[in-house]
């Protein structure tokens, strides 16, 4: 990864606005201007980022180690005293009454508070985010490994899918191989709703025993190179009733449709209409309750995002997901996610996995 040239990047914004160093909370943002590791929710590291396109990690001694094997040559990295706060060490590091850059919404207003004592917050408009938006060739490659995880774990996983199972055992059966093809960690919290459970877009997995041609949603993702897959299947144990039958095609029909239209300069409100015109034909439309996809990165859900809340027109290297759902209160629900990337000649789908209807 070109961590020194999004550094500099940044330090370039830095230069122009007249701020010193932009203090970098977020570990997801960290992680993408240095490779450091991070635990999502995890708290312990400042970077500092200078407009001279340098840059400084403060860290704990928990993770010094692991930090110093992973980051990018080049960067100075300061380790805390035993018990001394990374933000008691930038005091001594950063002078007071500068000019700092902030991430807005990173930080917590106690945090907040307590840099702003000290020092002149600027925030930086979602710069790293924006940066963020536009994948590398070696980004791309990672989302592309941890997708190819998705497809063969969930090929393996449907083998051993029976009747009688609890979405908790689908789950875990699922989680089992995403781990033994690599997986690194999951994307997020495997989602498994079947039956009348099915109209809850992230409903989590229980005890419920899917059976009789009931509809299962299955969501889940894997984590490789810090980066994350996204995929949506909806199976059926046992023959799908008719109804479910119409609804799958429905959203089938409108994923491929929307599929179709992904290039540059379309936006993600216009490819949003596109699934909502096809699902609406069907006579489903009013039970298309979210947006119809939005980017995957280091988070599973960032920008930019495919509905109606997006007039943004798509670039080369935007990551994104393209997933319609139909949800039928009393019947069940039906979503399938592909997870593509744009390109100079329009799209590449990442996901291999079949769409046609599957039978447990």
């Amino acid at each position: 990864m070109d961590y020194a040239g999004r550094i500099s990047k940044l330090a370039s914004k830095l230069d122009d606005e007249g701020i010193l160093a932009a203090l970098i909370t977020a570990p997801e943002n960290i992680h993408y201007l240095t490779g450091a590791p991070f635990v999502r929710g995890s708290a312990g590291k400042l970077l500092l980022v200078w407009k001279e396109g340098h840059a400084t990690l403060i860290l704990t001694e928990l993770d010094y180690e692991e930090a110093k094997d992973s980051v990018a040559g080049g960067l100075e990295l300061i380790k805390t005293n035993l018990f001394e706060r990374p933000l008691e060490r930038l005091r001594s590091i950063l002078p007071s009454s500068s000019k700092v850059g902030y991430e807005e919404g990173a930080m917590s207003a106690a945090m907040n508070d307590r840099i702003g004592a000290n020092y002149v917050l600027v925030p930086l408009g979602g710069a790293i985010e924006k940066m963020r938006e536009i994948k590398d060739k070696e980004e791309i490659s990672m989302i592309e490994k941890a997708q190819s995880i998705n497809d063969q774990a969930f090929e393996k996983a449907l083998a051993n899918f029976r009747e009688g199972m609890t979405e908790l055992e689908i789950a875990a059966e699922l989680e089992y191989m995403i781990r033994r093809y690599g997986g690194e960690a999951y994307a997020f919290e495997t989602i498994v709703a079947s039956g009348p459970r099915g109209v809850y877009p992230h409903g989590m997995p229980s005890n419920r025993r899917p059976s009789g041609g009931e509809s299962v949603v299955i969501d889940f993702g894997a984590k490789y190179g810090g980066y994350c897959s996204d995929m949506t299947r909806t199976v059926f144990f046992g023959e799908p009733k008719p109804e479910l039958r119409k609804m799958y095609e429905a959203v089938r029909d409108a994923q491929e449709a929307a599929i179709e239209e992904v290039s540059i300069g379309v936006t993600g409100k216009e490819l949003d209409d596109v699934a909502r015109r096809v699902i609406g034909d069907h006579g489903y439309g009013k039970y298309f309750v979210h947006g119809l996809g939005h980017g995957v990165g280091i988070d599973i859900h960032e920008a930019p995002t495919v509905s109606a809340s997006n007039p943004n027109p798509l670039s080369p290297g935007n990551v994104i997901t393209i997933e319609p759902g139909v949800y039928v209160p009393g019947v069940g629900g039906v979503r399938i996610e592909d997870l593509l990337v744009v390109t100079e000649g329009g799209r590449r789908n990442l996901t291999k996995f079949s769409r046609e209807i599957v039978v447990v």
